[in-house]
């Protein structure tokens, strides 16, 4: 009876995780529900095997102590009601890594869910196409922004914090599969690959092209030597072909000339005072001096940024100044965590990162990269993000990280 139970939890959870990155086209609740499912079958397979020597591991362990902070953060909130949801319910991330573990750990199941992801991510590279060139999706969506494209998501412009977040270990992936043996497989990989990064370029956005660039790069050199033979010549193949997209699209150049032709006027700071983010910036940073230790508390950032001591007319956007979060990730940690959370929260992360790294440098193995690669962008300073703690980025964050503590843990490595 239990091995029956077991088989309906197991193929659900798989064909959930398989169809995560449309649920996450179809909107942060879908997908939260999807990860929620996940997380909860995955807890009755523990139970029915009697086997819960996952929260034994050093990783979990680690993260619980991350969630800690997260719990100590409700009580110095300046509205706790704002605050415990979020903090109480990240919980769940930390499972739902376990739980992708478990089922990454069966090989036919990582060959099914890359396949369909390589799928879906040529569906969307498509309609990113296709609307960069007809000004609407495939469904007749119009983007709210006629520089930026917004695809499947409507009204959300993050399209290609989408691409990236399943790009490259899905690319990474098939790369695994001895496809250095094939040249025409070879050849094929390497094409959809360049055909997925010109989507992501034409989408517009400026900080998440920037952050594809760092992991193409980052990617490219320090791929392990027999699967890309030709480094330099694949690295001045994208530089031209980025340059190229620049140099020929008005919308794509008329994004990033915004802040060039600022800065020709003014030094950078000053062209940095002139823009939104500017003021997030600004906000963020006298948030976290009026409350260095503790920050004003998760998701308190969106009613602390109203009052008019944040107010400064230096900086060009101060009556835009609100926001749900401060655009930048380390800024969040700071003006919502404070010190005593962000210290926490960083050195749990890049722990377990620098593990991974140093991991990789033994194994070699390009889906570890791609994971690596993904959660050092995100964290990346100075560069614009979206919230750490949303849904809809978190399940994206988790979902790499989760790849990542797979390939940490000696024993998750026998799939792939």
């Amino acid at each position: 009876m239990k091995k029956k139970i077991n088989f309906f939890f197991e193929k659900i959870s798989l064909i959930l995780i398989i169809f995560l990155p449309i649920a996450l086209l179809v909107g942060g609740g879908v997908s939260t529900a999807f990860e929620i499912t996940i997380t909860i079958f995955f807890l009755i397979i523990s139970i029915n095997n009697k086997d819960f020597t996952w929260i034994f591991n050093k990783y979990f362990i680690l993260l619980l102590i991350l969630w800690s902070s997260l719990i100590i953060n409700i009580f110095f909130s300046q509205d706790s009601s704002l605050s415990f949801t979020r903090n109480f319910f990240f919980f769940k991330n930390i499972i739902f890594i376990f739980a992708l573990i478990y089922f990454f750990n069966k090989k036919e199941n990582l060959d099914l869910i890359f396949s369909i992801y390589l799928i879906i991510l040529l569906v969307v590279s498509f309609d990113i196409i296709f609307e960069f060139t007809n000004k609407k999706n495939i469904f007749g969506f119009s983007s709210t922004d006629p520089t930026r494209i917004a695809s499947f998501l409507k009204n959300e412009l993050k399209i290609a914090h989408f691409m990236l977040g399943f790009l490259f270990i899905t690319i990474g992936y098939f790369l695994e599969k001895k496809t250095q043996e094939n040249k025409v497989k070879k050849f094929i990989i390497y094409l959809l690959f360049a055909f997925f990064f010109i989507s992501i370029l034409l989408t517009g956005e400026r900080a998440n092209s920037l952050k594809g660039i760092f992991i193409l790069l980052m990617f490219i050199i320090f791929l392990r030597y027999q699967i890309i033979k030709f480094k330099k010549i694949t690295m001045f193949f994208f530089l031209i072909l980025t340059m190229a997209l620049y140099s020929q699209s008005i919308n794509i150049k008329h994004r990033f000339d915004i802040y060039f032709n600022s800065i020709k006027k003014n030094n950078i700071m000053e062209a940095f005072k002139e823009t939104q983010h500017g003021a997030h910036y600004y906000t963020a940073i006298k948030i976290f001096n009026a409350y260095p230790i503790t920050g004003v508390g998760n998701k308190n950032f969106r009613n602390e940024c109203s009052k008019i001591e944040y107010e400064n007319f230096d900086y060009k956007k101060t009556k835009e100044r609100c926001s749900t979060h401060p655009h930048q990730v380390y800024l969040e940690f700071l003006s919502e965590h404070g010190l005593l959370g962000t210290i926490i929260i960083i050195s749990v992360i890049f722990y377990i990162l620098f593990e991974s790294i140093k991991i990789y440098s033994k194994n070699k193995n390009s889906i570890h990269l791609a994971s690596i690669l993904f959660i050092i962008s995100q964290l990346l300073p100075i560069i614009p993000s979206g919230s750490f703690f949303t849904n809809w980025n978190a399940t994206i964050f988790w979902f790499n990280f989760s790849i990542l503590v797979f390939f940490n843990n000696k024993n998750f490595k026998k799939a792939i």
